[in-house]
């Protein structure tokens, strides 16, 4: 660009964010717009400084231009030290000075105004500076004053030692100041009241204090400022915790009005944020809020809290002869301290400690708040932990030994120290006095509780309850919840699938109420109030102990006195306390030295870690000791050897039947309590272990002919009873299918792995069921007629079929064992997969959602009522709910930058069905209901255009400032009486026809510079919006061919935020609302003129005829840069062309190509959102809830036309939570998962014996033959026919008889021998079989 000076607002940075995942395109085009502006930036401030020189050289004639490093060191207050005086008479600035004061009380209105300009003029025109000495110097001090100017001047006033000046310009002073402080702290007239609204905008406030400046120092004018904040600071404490009839009373009347007024005392101190940075630096700034605010609050605190106290000694205080007859029904308040105060002992109420905790909860708030407030808005690190320093000011060494007649005053030394600062929140010193009562009443409320609920437990338990009562820890949240959430505790929390859901109900009772004392003990850091921090942990840390040994004494009663249920309540409990002290030790742990005397080895964190490990595995072996000494000890059913069938061969084993059937129950009780990740790896382990011992039992079974066929039908089951469980404690389609050959090498090494080991312990079940149950002549053919070439090498995982393809090759197909699954079975298998999990899991919700380019939200809105006919009657709940949902879908897919399309393909249903292209079109109108998704997108884009409009309102506001003060004194002329007096060799003169003609030019250069502005900042707002709402836009645009003229040049999107923009500069009380200034008739005025001429430059049909202004702006912007606006607007439309898209794609982020990686940076990214994770949580139940809908148009079924349509219920009643964990006795008995238990398939089962045989050839030699002994046709005394027993033979001579050579066969008596050794070692080799 080449317009530096004609459009200096070009130069700004906006606020708009590019997300995190963006084009290469999008970064091409941010780095070169800051690239533009630092250079323009850099041309603007030589320019300025080239027009200073000019200036500067002019004034100071037959001398040389100063140079740009002097031009800087005008503007440093420090530098110089003398100034070039020339005479002055005495009498004629008494007559000046004169004429002013007599000026100034005339009652003529303006005078102060008119003054102020007088005398900036005659500094800014002539070089005259005027005295700015402190109002309680001496004359004498004027000389001084003068001689340390800190800029070059022409003139300057000669001091003649006389007090005459000094007490007439004093007095002329004090009336300007007078007037400029009543402007200061006028209340505006919209709002009246307490809340001490200003009535000057930021502008003007800073303006009043530039020229409070050139009056008087700094830091007077700032002690002055500071004085009318911390005033009004005052003023909204005041009204907001006075006593009114019927209100709340003692310390909760201090809470509730705390917490009511932290709004109004931050956006007080925001306010001053943006006004003191254009008159002091960021150490001042820091001084004077310490003062002006911080310091206020915390004095006044301290004032109410003293208040309060005597009020509670008077209310509490008992005598001390009745002290000692206080029984159980007094101990609701708490035992009274040994403090003696005129006879009686002041105590506080666990009501009283409640409120207090409140406060600090509130105060703890606003604190964090202020600090990243001022961190973002001055760039000073205020946000570290800094000891908290009495008193406003940190004086040096030097200052300290200053004489009383050489002392610098409170608000000099505050404001000019060279000292580094930091916030000061003093207001913990309002607690101080309250110390030992509070450190008290903490340890007894804590004490009580804990001992109340142990005892009301033990009631509990003596009766006859041997079952925990539970309670939900959601509860714990929402009740703790009362506190103000603060930022410091989002850093210790645990993901939602690593927390327990429900713990004992005696438990949740006290850590419920150590949470709520929390905020208190967090916010006693300073060394005087660690008393209470220390009575807080060393009760935290008994009531640790307590609960510890409590648990402990209930998980010593499993299994002889309670049911197993206990136990998995017990471990939930242990791991919720346990995250609790640790959050309790993250937040009270202090580097300090001065902290180090609180005891946080109190809190047995390590005891309960080493609690939690012994109740895990008390739970696991205890579940897989009842598997192995009484489920699956069935003598009836093992008799293997009995030559009966086992109930005529029409069943399965009972025991295994009753080992699924635990295994079912365990699920439910591990889901309900524990920790989703946890009880899948429990349930996994119990699985794994137990399914050991089934293989065991099986690999050594010798059956008679009449029972080989239950060994069969037993393994078939219990593979089928493994398939199901498989679904609940898998985390992904991978590990369902998968055995990682890497897990063996961890398990050699001493690791555990159990979805290895249950694939593998299945394979075997399937190789002793092909070995010992398949028909002989099969099994014969295979063995003897086409042996397996034994000189290949061994590979037996590349040759056999896998367990879940033989139970069922439709679902587990060999291509799906070997890639994972994919096809049409995909989307079903992710979806049994998600609802089989104990809690919702949003890496693989996320994987779900987006496969198959986002088919399953496409089903669930294509069977929901926002596709169907519009008579189709619909509650207003599930209304809502589908609002809601349409919500969720949006947010998490708009996060998705790394998949632009996904947002679009996701909603394509309801997109088509609704129309909302032509939405899109008037996105801007908002007179209209529309579409939820409309509403959406809306927010976003005005997102994106409302930091253009608070720049916009900015820079109106501030010409406008400027404009009225440099025609002030035009507005009514200087009386000649003052002017008359201006001293002669000053060589003033008035400016009045220069400033009226600048004037009437500031309308039409604000909007050409405004346009410039929006126009040069296009691209950027479109950069800021991510990249799925741009490939939205295009989209839409392809289908909307009625508007292609109008969208020819700018293109869709760039068409709906202009049209955003102008609606926003139409709407007075919208740009009220964003910018938090108040506009008057001529800002209004100045907006909507630059709204009709963005209506005239995109071809806007405008209500009426055009402004001539508006084509004198457009003409004189198409002259200063022709054919600019074009540009601009093509490159923010190439900003979403296909280009940008297929950049993402080629870059390997396609949906179907989606790795556990890229899912994961994207979770995190969803996450990092406001909401995120709730939005996850929302979709996953309203999956959860409609599963069998789902299920069944995943399968390819249809409705019948002449059946009513099933659509998708959204409103799934509180929080959307479906209990899918319910046990039913009865019904599980008979179910494998939701379809009903058919023994005889499972007897019938139909086996492809010719494709699973060969595929065994290559099993081990030992394996085999060790299997192979065990099947009825090779046991003594079987009943063969003629051809069986020729087949048994040579088998027994294949595989158990010795060759001495090739071609050679041994004797009968060999035989015999090696059957013998055979037979003696087969218990051995069924071990070796089974590991």
């Amino acid at each position: 660009m080449e317009w530096p000076g004609d459009f200096p607002e070009d130069h700004a940075f906006v606020d708009l964010r590019v997300p995190g995942v963006s084009s290469e395109l999008d970064f091409e085009q941010l780095l070169k717009d800051t690239e533009e502006k630092l250079k323009l930036n850099a041309n603007s401030i030589e320019q300025q400084l080239m027009e200073l020189q000019a200036k500067m050289g002019d004034s100071r004639t037959g001398e040389r231009p100063p140079s740009p490093t002097e031009c800087l060191q005008w503007f440093n207050l420090r530098m110089h030290n003398s100034v070039r005086p020339v005479t002055t008479g005495h009498q004629e600035l008494m007559d000046f000075f004169r004429g002013l004061q007599h000026y100034l009380r005339s009652e003529e209105e303006g005078r102060e105004e008119v003054t102020l300009q007088l005398l900036l003029n005659l500094s800014s025109q002539c070089g005259v500076c005027f005295p700015c000495t402190p109002s309680s110097s001496s004359s004498s001090s004027l000389h001084a004053q003068l001689t340390a100017s800190s800029i070059y001047l022409l003139h300057t006033v000669r001091d003649d030692s006389s007090s005459e000046i000094q007490d007439v310009w004093d007095n002329v002073r004090l009336q300007l100041r007078r007037h400029l402080l009543d402007r200061l702290s006028s209340r505006s007239p919209e709002h009246p009241g307490p809340r001490l609204i200003s009535a000057l905008s930021i502008t003007e406030r800073v303006h009043c204090l530039q020229q409070l400046c050139f009056l008087y120092p700094e830091s007077e004018v700032l002690t002055l400022y500071q004085g009318l904040r911390s005033q009004s600071v005052l003023v909204l404490l005041h009204s907001a915790l006075s006593p009114s009839p019927g209100s709340e009373t003692g310390f909760d009347r201090l809470t509730t009005g705390f917490r009511s007024v932290v709004p109004a005392l931050t956006q007080a101190l925001t306010e001053d944020l943006h006004v003191l940075p254009r008159l002091a630096e960021p150490h001042t700034i820091l001084g004077f809020l310490n003062a002006a605010h911080l310091s206020t609050v915390a004095r006044e605190l301290v004032s109410l809290v003293e208040r309060e106290s005597e009020t509670a000694l008077r209310d509490n205080t008992t005598l001390s002869s009745k002290i000692k007859k206080y029984s159980a029904k007094s101990r609701a308040t708490v035992a009274p301290m040994e403090l003696p105060m005129k006879s009686r002992s002041f105590s506080l109420t666990s009501h009283q400690l409640r409120a207090l905790t409140q406060l600090a909860c509130t105060l703890l708030g606003f604190e964090s708040n202020i600090k990243e407030l001022v961190t973002n808005m001055t760039f000073i690190n205020c946000t570290g932990e800094t000891p908290c320093v009495k008193g406003i000011l940190k004086k040096t060494k030097a200052e300290s030994d200053m004489t009383a007649e050489g002392k610098k005053s409170t608000a000099e030394t505050l404001l000019h120290t060279s000292e580094v600062r930091v916030l000061e929140f003093d207001w913990r010193s309002a607690f101080r006095g309250l110390v030992p009562h509070m450190a008290h009443c903490v340890k007894v409320v804590l004490d009580d509780v804990c001992t109340k609920s142990l005892q009301q437990e033990e009631a509990l338990h003596s009766s006859g309850h041997t079952l925990i009562t539970l309670s939900n820890t959601t509860g714990h949240m929402t009740v703790t919840a009362s506190n103000i959430h603060l930022r410091e505790d989002s850093f210790f929390t645990y993901p939602e699938r690593e927390t327990p859901k429900m713990i004992a109900k005696f438990c949740g009772a006290i850590m419920e109420e150590l949470d709520a004392l929390l905020p208190l003990a967090a916010a006693c850091r300073d060394s005087s109030l660690l008393e209470v921090r220390s009575s807080y942990v060393e009760a935290c840390g008994r009531a640790a102990f307590a609960m510890l040994g409590r648990l402990e004494e209930r998980a010593l009663e499993v299994p002889s006195s309670a049911p197993l249920r206990n136990l998995p309540a017990l471990l939930a409990t242990c791991i919720y306390v346990q995250q609790r002290l640790e959050h309790y030790h993250a937040r009270l742990k202090d580097l300090t030295t001065t902290l180090a005397n609180v005891p946080l080895t109190l809190l047995p964190i390590q005891k309960y870690q080493d609690t939690v490990e012994a109740l895990r595995d008390q739970l696991t072996s205890y579940c897989v000791q009842v598997c192995s000494t009484c489920i699956l000890q069935d003598a009836e059913s093992h008799h293997w050897a009995d030559p009966k069938p086992f109930y005529e061969g029409e069943r399965c084993s009972f025991s295994v039947q009753m080992w699924f059937y635990f295994l079912c129950g365990l699920r439910s009780d591990l889901w309900a309590v524990l920790p989703a990740e946890l009880a899948k790896v429990v349930l996994g382990q119990v699985l794994s272990e137990t399914l050991q011992l089934l293989v065991q039992r099986y690999a050594r079974a010798q059956p008679s002919y009449k029972r080989h066929l239950q060994i069969r039908c037993d393994i078939t089951a219990v593979l089928l009873y493994v398939e199901q469980l498989l679904w609940s404690v898998c985390e992904s389609p991978e590990a369902l299918v998968h055995s990682d050959p890497s897990s063996e090498i961890a398990i050699i090494e001493g690791g555990s792995d159990w979805p290895y080991q249950i694939h593998s312990l299945c394979d075997q079940l399937l190789t002793v069921l092909i070995t010992v149950t398949a028909p002989l002549s099969l099994l014969y053919r295979t063995f003897l007629i086409n042996p397996a070439n034994e000189s290949m090498p061994h590979q037996p995982d590349s040759t056999r079929v896998h367990w879940l393809n033989a139970i069922d090759p439709d679902l587990f197909t060999e291509q799906a064992i070997r890639d994972g699954l994919l096809g049409q079975t995909a989307p079903a298998c992710q979806l049994r997969l998600l609802t089989s999990d104990p809690g919702s899991n949003p890496r693989l919700l996320l994987r779900m959602l987006l496969y198959r380019d986002c088919h399953l939200p496409q089903i669930l809105l294509e069977n929901s009522y926002f596709c169907q006919e519009r008579g189709l009657e619909m509650s207003t709940e599930n209304c809502k709910a589908g609002d809601d949902f349409i919500v969720a879908l949006f947010n998490i897919f708009t996060c998705l930058n790394n998949v632009p399309k996904a947002l679009t393909q996701a909603l394509q249903p309801l997109l088509e069905r609704v129309h909302i292209w032509e939405h899109l079109y008037t996105l801007a109108e908002t007179t209209q209901s529309v579409p939820v998704v409309i509403s959406c997108v809306r927010s976003i884009v005005t997102k994106s255009t409302n930091s253009l409009l608070v720049h916009l309102v900015s820079m109106v506001m501030g010409w406008q400032a400027t404009e009225e003060h440099s025609g002030a004194s035009f507005i009514r002329d200087v009386p000649e009486s003052v002017l008359s007096k201006v001293p002669k060799e000053w060589n003033y003169t008035s400016l009045e026809a220069c400033g009226k003609e600048t004037a009437s030019k500031t309308v039409i250069s604000l909007a050409i510079q405004a346009l410039s502005f929006i126009f040069t900042n296009l691209p950027l707002v479109v950069v800021s919006l991510p990249l799925p709402i741009r490939y939205l836009f295009q989209v839409a645009e392809k289908r909307l061919s009625q508007h292609t003229r109008q969208l020819r040049l700018a293109g869709l999107l760039t068409w709906a935020l202009l049209n955003c923009l102008i609606q926003g500069l139409e709407d007075p009380d919208t740009l009220e609302q964003i910018s938090g200034l108040a506009l008057d008739r001529g800002a209004k005025d100045r907006l909507a003129l630059l709204a009709e001429c963005l209506q005239t430059s995109m071809g806007i049909q405008q209500k009426g005829v055009p402004k001539p202004t508006v084509h004198k702006v457009l003409q004189a912007l198409e002259e200063k840069r022709p054919k600019w606006t074009n540009m601009q607007l093509q490159k923010a439309r190439k900003l979403c062309s296909d280009s940008v898209f297929e950049q993402g794609r080629e870059s390997g982020v396609a949906a179907a190509e989606l790795t556990e990686q890229k899912i994961g940076l994207m979770l995190l990214e969803v996450c990092h959102k406001a909401g995120g994770s709730d939005y996850l949580r929302q979709i996953y139940h309203i999956i959860q809830g409609n599963e069998e809908l789902l299920m069944s148009k995943l399968s390819g079924d249809t409705d019948s036309p002449n059946d009513p349509p099933h659509l998708v219920n959204f409103d799934l009643g509180f929080d959307g939570h479906v209990d899918t964990t319910c046990f039913s006795p009865l019904h599980q008995f008979e179910h494998i998962g939701k379809k009903k238990l058919d023994q005889s398939a499972v007897v019938d089962w139909a086996w492809d014996w010719p494709r699973l045989l060969p595929a065994y050839q290559g099993m081990s030699q030992v394996t085999f033959k060790t299997l192979l002994a065990n099947r009825w046709e090779m046991q003594d005394g079987a009943e063969l026919e003629d051809g069986e027993k020729s087949m048994v033979e040579e088998l027994q001579r294949a595989y158990f008889v010795c060759h001495c050579s090739p071609g050679m066969q041994s004797p009968p008596e060999a035989d015999e021998t090696v059957a013998e050794q055979t037979q003696g070692g087969q218990q051995s080799s069924d071990k070796r079989a089974a590991q």
